[in-house]
């Protein structure tokens, strides 16, 4: 009887160990895809239509909120319907960090200048579009994702916006400048 009930609880247990590893492979493959970061980008003013007093907001978010940027206090908070959002500035860095109706926090995006690049992204950029002049980045952080850079690139003739995920470069977008 021993014998069966060991062989049973070792058989239910490199079940369950066979799916976790599955699960766990499948969450690592998604995270390092980044075909779907555009649909991402999202308009704050089409997301977001009033402003929204922090005590109107879940807990959670809050919470979060102010344990992740504790020396904010500029910081603005809109009620859109399926998400709450916060508006802030840190560092001369423009942040919209985004949570769910229970509070979960979703994605962060960051704007900044070319300065506040790191320096590995942008030496990928310069080395492959030399003739461009970096006038915004955009960084988007989410969860089970790699951090995702939508770089704005300045030309003579041209605007690009590449995407940069994982050290490869994505043409996302390319505009002729009117003359």
């Amino acid at each position: 009887m021993k014998k069966i009930l060991f062989t049973g609880f070792t058989g239910i247990f490199l079940a369950l160990l066979i799916s976790i590893v599955a699960n766990g492979q499948l969450a690592f493959n998604k995270a390092q895809s980044s075909k779907n970061i555009a649909s991402y980008v999202r308009s704050v003013t089409k997301d977001v239509p009033g402003a929204a007093y922090r005590n109107d907001i879940n807990v959670r978010a809050v919470r979060h909120f102010l344990r992740n940027f504790n020396n904010v206090s500029n910081e603005e908070w809109y009620d859109a319907p399926d998400r709450f959002v916060v508006m802030f500035t840190l560092n001369n860095i423009n942040y919209r960090v985004d949570y769910d109706k229970k509070g979960n926090w979703i994605e962060t995006f960051r704007t900044y200048d070319e300065t506040k690049l790191p320096p590995d992204v942008s030496n990928i950029i310069k080395s492959s579009y030399y003739d461009y002049t970096i006038f915004q980045v955009q960084e988007i952080e989410m969860h089970l994702y790699p951090i995702t850079y939508i770089i704005h690139l300045d030309g003579k003739t041209k605007l690009i916006n590449l995407k940069v995920c994982n050290g490869e470069i994505e043409e996302w977008q390319n505009f002729n400048k009117s003359e």
